[in-house]
């Protein structure tokens, strides 16, 4: 009886419900191709130099960032850090904030209320005077050191020790070498407190071939950078040799963060699949860099702990299978880590079908003529994430990456 009356309501009103869906579809595709984000209350330029910078004033206007696409509307309305996609001279670029809007309002608070930073209070500052007294490098140093007393490990952090600051922000200073020191100073400091992404971006330059997306500037609360691609998690159906080129790309960025610079290792503590975007290559670049060990390699032999020259593993925590458990400690009192190896390799490739964002890992579903001729490339991906003597971690990836390249040649040359 019920489903003979809405049958006759479906069958008699259809004209005015496909009416009314149609309205619905239109009005969803109007906002998305014509809502624009107000991007001058965004900037908060007034609040310099209790800001990102101004390198990218002179442009940042001429983005267009009209929301476009479903995804860029996701993002906007739903996304956590006041994330914006635009375009600028034909190419793609993502806008960011880098906090949420209540997390600033706390940081203006924050420095309102503290004498230390009197100078620079956002309510009494003047745009066109400032008179930096504070010391502001030394707040910066205070802000990325590892002191057990703080117990702090998120963010950006320098350690054994931050006496070579100077060497590590070297990009950071060209970059912005027609800005008073004191100046940059509080962009720094700013930056280490909210997010950052932006110092992390120019220590490691796209430029330098690090695998990270191209950041282009600041203009007072507001950072520009390149918009690399899909999330890695969009992948995840692909054909399975397009993913093995792709986790071949994951375990070279492992290697470069780890090795590429001889003066300082870089250890990521929060991987997962939505930091990492692909290219139009293929080419997989971390996103979102917001979390960061960086261990001087550099340091005197007085400054070194005991086991300074040995290998710092990670152990698995059986107890939390899903958990990337890590000691930032440890990986301090090391001058090498296969840290990212696990991370990369626990995250994204691990072939526990547990994984809530990559079930079976990035190479799930090898397939079957694929496995009878490299049977070992699920064996590797396990000693990976518990490595077992006499293969190391690091090996096993090493030895990983040199099969996956094997097999995407050998296809490719068939094809």
């Amino acid at each position: 009886m019920l489903l003979s009356y809405i049958y006759n309501i479906l069958k008699f009103k259809k004209w005015e419900i496909l009416s009314f869906l149609a309205i619905l579809i239109a009005l969803k595709w109007f906002t998305i191709f014509t809502f624009q984000p107000n991007i001058h209350h965004s900037i908060e330029l007034h609040k310099c130099p209790v800001c990102f910078g101004i390198s990218a004033c002179n442009y940042i206007h001429e983005v267009d960032i009209a929301l476009r696409d479903v995804y860029s509307v996701f993002a906007y309305f739903f996304g956590i850090k006041n994330v914006f996609f635009g375009v600028f001279n034909e190419s793609r670029v993502v806008l960011k904030k880098l906090a949420q809007n209540f997390e600033l309002d706390e940081f203006d608070r924050m420095i309102c209320e503290d004498e230390a930073f009197s100078d620079v209070c956002t309510k009494s500052i003047k745009r066109t005077d400032y008179k930096i007294n504070t010391n502001f490098r030394e707040f910066v140093e205070k802000e990325i050191s590892t002191s057990p007393i703080r117990n702090n490990f998120n963010g950006l952090k320098l350690c054994p020790t931050v006496r070579h600051l100077n060497a590590l922000l070297n990009n950071v200073y060209y970059n912005e070498r027609d800005t008073d020191r004191k100046i940059l100073d509080v962009y720094i400091w700013v930056l280490t407190v909210l997010n950052p992404e932006p110092l992390i971006l120019q220590i490691l330059s796209a430029d330098e071939g690090w695998p990270v997306s191209k950041y282009f500037g600041a203009c007072g609360r507001i950072v520009v950078e390149e918009y690399v691609g899909l999330p890695l998690t969009a992948y995840y159906n692909e054909p399975w040799l397009r993913r093995a080129k792709l986790a071949s790309s994951l375990l070279d960025a492992a290697y470069k963060f780890t090795y590429k610079n001889e003066n300082f290792g870089f250890y990521l503590t929060d991987v997962s699949a939505d930091n990492v975007a692909v290219d139009s290559a293929d080419n997989i670049k971390f996103v979102d860099l917001e979390n960061i060990i960086v261990v001087d390699k550099s340091i005197t032999p007085t400054e070194r702990s005991t086991t300074w020259n040995q290998l710092q593993v990670n152990t698995e925590n059986f107890s939390c299978p899903e958990c990337l458990a890590f000691s930032s400690t440890d990986i301090c009192n090391h001058k090498v880590s296969d840290h990212n190896y696990y991370a990369i390799c626990k995250i994204l490739l691990t072939l526990n079908m547990n994984n809530s964002i990559l079930p079976g890992g990035l190479l799930h579903d090898m397939p079957a003529d694929i496995f009878e001729s490299y049977p070992d490339i699920q064996h590797l991906i396990q000693q990976c994430v518990h490595p077992q003597t006499p293969l190391s971690r690091i090996d096993a990836a090493i030895e990983l990456k040199k099969l996956l390249d094997i097999i995407i040649q050998k296809h490719k040359r068939i094809k």
